[in-house]
């Protein structure tokens, strides 16, 4: 029994170990037709993606077996090759530059179908011959597939929203008339965080926020105010009698008191914390359908980590999206 036993724990391992180095390629579809007018022959990709080890986490086989999305042909490559797909026969010589903030796919089972998700988020810029750079277009989006076995419809939405996003910025020129250089392109999120009122000031708005937008642009939606001062008695509004009425936390989506930020999540608060350009806090999230999760979380934890399809609530180290406001799992507490 002990020598089955020691036989079937390694066999186990072998079998994690295999499961481990599954990996499953990502092509972008070719597209279905050309662009005559494009103003632009050439891109340049910056892949400034927070997780690059993969593209995400897919399910493979009849037990769903998870694989690592790695491509064969680099990414950047791929994009390059679409835009030549696209704009052939066009006389247009320009060049564009597409900063890659976000790319990655991730699929999740409950019993009865599978959710298959897209993060994508990128900024277009037209390069000069002056290596002087203008803002063309922008694109932050998330897509969904659900059904029984959404793998093959995940992927080709991945490629039609890429393939699309290029497609519908061929013939524009820029409207925004700032120039900038390599440098400030490989920062352009810091320069936009420059900008923000929540990343600039020194000392944020007291108040409630109701939303990401109001919190991102520091306009308080009502006044907020501590029980004796002790903010684990919770937060509180004066209602129209002069009476405190506590705030729930899925009621809004921070609270600052005395200059202190909290965030809303799981139904409760926790304090919110700067470190270097970002905001982070500690404390409880759902393994949420998000494709950037799960990237993260396959990272952190392994492909077959778990918490992809775990629903239960557990702590980590949440980096707040500069972007969307959304939570990006940065480590396990």
């Amino acid at each position: 029994m002990k020598r089955i036993l020691a036989i079937a724990f390694v066999s186990s391992l072998l079998v994690q170990a295999h499961a481990q180095k599954r990996v499953r390629d990502f092509s972008l579809a070719p597209p279905t037709g050309t662009v005559e007018t494009s103003l632009y022959q050439h891109i340049d990709v910056i892949d400034d993606r927070d997780f690059k080890e993969n593209l995400g986490i897919i399910q493979i086989g009849a037990l769903n077996a998870k694989a690592q999305v790695i491509p064969e042909i680099p990414l950047e490559k791929q994009i390059q090759q679409q835009l030549g797909l696209l704009v052939q026969g066009s006389t247009g010589d320009g060049t564009l530059v597409l900063l890659l903030k976000k790319f990655a796919v991730a699929e999740l089972t409950t019993a009865f179908s599978e959710s298959g998700f897209f993060d994508f988020r990128a900024e277009l810029f037209v390069k000069d011959q002056f290596n002087s750079y203008q803002k063309l277009a922008s694109i932050d989006t998330s897509h969904v597939n659900k059904g029984m076995d959404v793998t093959k419809g995940l992927l080709r939405h991945a490629s039609w929203i890429v393939t699309d996003f290029l497609k519908d910025n061929l013939n524009r020129l820029p409207d925004d008339t700032t120039r900038y250089n390599i440098a400030q392109i490989s920062d352009f999120e810091n320069m936009e965080k420059a900008k923000t009122p929540l990343y600039q000031n020194a000392v944020l708005k007291d108040g409630i926020y109701t939303d990401y937008r109001h919190f991102k642009n520091q306009i308080p939606d009502g006044e907020a105010t501590l029980k004796d001062q002790d903010a684990a008695k919770g937060f509180y509004v004066v209602d129209a009698k002069g009476k405190l009425k506590r705030i729930k936390a899925n009621s809004c989506y921070a609270v600052v008191v005395n200059g202190m930020a909290y965030i809303s999540s799981e139904n409760n608060f926790y304090p919110l914390f700067r470190e270097g350009h970002d905001f982070f806090f500690q404390g409880p999230s759902k393994a949420t359908a998000s494709a950037t999760n799960v990237v993260a979380a396959s990272v952190m934890f392994g492909a077959l980590g778990a918490v992809l399809a775990s629903n239960n609530v557990e702590y980590y180290l949440t980096k707040i999206d500069f972007y969307n406001g959304s939570f990006i799992k940065v480590s396990k507490l």
